[in-house]
């Protein structure tokens, strides 16, 4: 009896010990509402990893997504939309992702993640019971920076903070909400293919594309979505263009060690590799599948990954660009990983190469034996082998993709093809370039390490001023006044009329002045001789 006794008493110790570890003293626990119902895996990755951050710090965190929990998580509740909003993982075709010109991207996250995405997720269930109070009441609103932004309605509703989140280093639409520089002179939009100091004819189009996806996103995402959230919020709630003035801070997927350096507000954080949590898997691969962590220990030259990430099937690619991959990477000395969905060219595989559906990615990038990934450039994988130090070969298919490779590659630690470029030749030609010697793997490594060289983690640092924000309530002393400015005001454009017509004014006096004065000089001189 008094063993067990003394064994409960232990256990309760131990609890109150880790609760202490969790909320610091004196801090205080709050109730956190994740609104992120679109059904993209990529992005979730990072919405999941911040509010699991959150949980993990003693927070109670509602997570309103398709994608939940698989195992349950100490305060972290999930109201699961994967019934209303199935998963897009493997959901779309070589051909559909590189028929989506620069132009029409915009319109393409409006179809996707726009004013249907926000009806349909205020007719579910779980919105209303949100809504209703019968999860009880919040502190924080955290919504994505990337369709609608109607969920800013929940905040204002609720009259709490709102804090979004951007998955990418940058959408011109995210800047002008919150005060932040976006001059695009030199910083680059968004999804331009461009990276470093550009050429003036880049600077051309960079402007253009700026402006022109500021006003797409306007159009085509924001005000078709402005009806609907009058329709589930009342008449009388303002413009989206207006309740996103109200947010009070801007978490971002970048960071300075590796993204170009720009002004930062105090009201945007960059948070670049969060989804990371600072974790690095075992280098030997204890936690992979045994037959899997034999074969990759195996390959005497190092192994080879290649993905197409979670939205995009390899099996869906040309079937000549297929025999093309399945001849060049017959000839590599290196064993092969390939994320491949079907079994259609599974009796033609050459030795060294070995495909499957579904493959754990950040286990195998970390394993001692991995030399190269070969990727179409999404920015959660290439971050994950960033940091891991594995060299890239970037296949980019469309939108951030191509500005994502082109970053890698001005860091010395990537090269480029073209998805339309998939030859034998030049597939091994490129791999052998960036495999024949430790060059790349040296400079991935330096960049690894610079990567990781902060005074605090992401995650620190997202957990840190998710509270401030809280405890500050809604931290408004952190935007900047030129937020508020009229455009011809922020421009100093009054400044420059005032100016002009000052120095206008000046001219035409000395104008009047000067006429005046040869008037009379004239007329004198017409006197004396006369």
């Amino acid at each position: 009896m008094a063993s067990s006794w003394s064994s409960g008493a232990l256990a309760v110790l131990l609890m109150l010990a880790a609760s202490a570890l969790v909320v610091p003293p004196g801090a205080q626990a709050y109730r956190v509402l994740g609104m992120f119902p679109f059904n993209g895996r990529s992005h979730n990755i990072m919405f999941k990893a911040l509010m699991e951050v959150l949980a993990d710090r003693g927070h109670d965190v509602y997570m309103m997504s398709p994608f939940p929990q698989k195992a349950p998580r100490a305060n972290y509740t999930d109201l699961d939309l994967s019934k209303e909003f199935p998963s897009l993982v493997n959901g779309l075709t070589y051909e559909q992702m590189t028929s989506f010109g620069r132009t029409t991207i915009v319109k393409l996250i409006g179809q996707m993640a726009g004013a249907d995405l926000c009806r349909a997720t205020f007719e579910t269930q779980h919105f209303r019971d949100v809504m209703s109070g019968k999860h009880g009441k919040f502190d924080v609103v955290f919504t994505e920076i990337f369709g609608s932004d109607c969920f800013a309605a929940v905040a204002h509703k609720l009259k709490l903070p709102l804090i979004s989140v951007v998955t990418a280093p940058d959408f011109p639409w995210m800047h002008e909400r919150v005060g932040s520089i976006d001059n695009p002179s030199y910083i680059i939009a968004g999804m331009e293919p461009f990276a470093g100091r550009m050429n003036f004819l880049q600077k051309i189009t960079n402007v253009f594309m700026c402006l022109y996806n500021k006003y797409m996103h306007k159009v085509y995402v924001n005000d078709p979505s402005d009806p609907v959230v009058r329709e589930f919020f009342g008449q009388d709630t303002p413009a989206i263009a207006e309740l996103i003035k109200n947010t009070s801070l801007i978490m971002v997927n970048s960071h300075v060690s590796v993204n170009p350096a720009r002004p930062v507000n105090p009201n945007v954080i960059n948070v670049g590799g969060l989804h990371l949590k600072d974790a690095r898997p075992d280098r030997h691969g204890a936690g992979m599948d045994p037959d899997l962590r034999k074969w990759m220990d195996g390959a005497e030259h190092g192994v080879i990954f290649f993905t197409l990430g979670s939205l995009v099937r390899s099996s869906s690619l040309p079937k000549q660009t297929i025999e093309n991959l399945i001849q060049a990477f017959g000839e590599l000395p290196q064993r092969v990983l390939w994320k491949y969905e079907t079994d259609d060219i599974k009796d033609r595989l050459p030795g060294n190469v070995r495909i499957a559906s579904w493959m754990p990615q950040m286990e195998i990038l970390a394993h001692h034996k991995t030399v190269l990934f070969i990727t179409h450039g999404g920015l959660m994988g290439t971050t994950e082998a960033m940091f891991l130090g594995v060299p890239l070969l970037g296949i980019p298919l469309f939108a951030d993709q191509m500005p994502n490779v082109e970053l890698y590659r001005t860091l010395g630690i990537a090269e480029r093809l073209d998805h339309t470029e998939l030859t034998k030749d030049n597939v091994l030609t490129t791999i052998r370039k960036l495999t024949a010697t430790d060059e790349y793997r040296v400079r991935a490594k330096a960049v690894a390490a610079r990567y990781a060289d902060r005074p605090f983690s992401a995650a620190e640092e997202a957990g840190w001023w998710t509270e401030y924000v809280i405890r500050h309530r809604g931290a408004p002393h952190l935007r900047p006044l030129g937020a508020d400015l009229p455009l011809h005001q922020y421009l100093l454009l009054d400044v420059v009329a005032l100016v002009l017509g000052a120095v206008i004014a000046v001219l035409l006096l000395l104008r009047a002045a000067v006429r005046a004065l040869l008037g009379r000089t004239t007329t004198k001189t017409k006197q004396k001789k006369n």
